[in-house]
């Protein structure tokens, strides 16, 4: 074999270097920047996590929270004014669902019911009036009656010891299976305190009662 061939061969046989110096210098140049890049993101963390921290502690001290808990019923009488518009408001709801919604079958057991919610001196004119004429009319005459209150247009007011609640709805008549016309009904209950007790939580009672048309 002659020096050439020989000599070519060990020049096949060398392996040329991976990389260069220049791309030595590249890849150095791009770890310092991704480097410069953290190191830039790391100082801007400091100010705003001082800023959260700030701001989150000024939120903190000028923020207050105001819970409003209704008086806890006690033993005895309880004044009116320490008692929410709204257990009135159900309390008169339970009643006149009683009185003015219910059908033939069904209208002497939610007298009777709404005769445990009555307080003298109407007790006795509700008895009367309710008990006596209303129902016996509901029975003989087959009546169905439903009343469809407006919320908005319920009022509470209150009038030294007593409470009057108004409903203002559309009262619907079925007598003898023969629907009537709706007519327009304002229901007015007046309450007043009563002695507490284990059915009656709030000592809230009907003290008088009105119904009307109004024009």
């Amino acid at each position: 074999m002659s020096n050439k061939k020989i000599q070519s061969l060990l020049e096949q046989g060398n392996v040329s270097p991976v990389k260069n110096e220049s791309d030595t210098i590249k890849l150095w140049e791009s770890y310092r920047q991704q480097a410069l890049l953290w190191r830039a993101i790391a100082l801007l963390q400091i100010p705003a996590t001082s800023l959260a921290i700030i701001l989150a502690l000024v939120l903190w001290s000028t923020r207050s929270i105001i819970l409003k808990v209704p008086a806890k019923p006690l033993p005895g009488t309880y004044a009116v004014q320490d008692i929410p518009d709204t257990e009135f408001i159900n309390f008169t709801q339970d009643f006149v669902n009683l009185v003015a919604s219910y059908q033939q079958n069904v209208a002497r057991r939610q007298y009777e019911r709404a005769v445990m919610m009555v307080t003298e001196p109407y007790l006795t004119q509700f008895k009367e009036q309710m008990l006596s004429f209303e129902l016996r009319a509901i029975e003989t005459t087959s009546r169905t009656q439903f009343f469809f209150a407006d919320p908005s247009k319920t009022k509470v007011s209150r009038e030294g010891r007593n409470v009057l609640v108004s409903f203002t709805g559309d009262r619907l008549k079925i007598v003898a299976g023969q629907e009537l016309p709706l007519v327009k009904t304002k229901y007015t209950v007046q309450l007043s305190m009563i002695p507490r007790n284990p059915i009656n939580p709030y000592g809230i009672a009907v003290s008088g009662f009105t119904a009307e048309e109004p024009k």
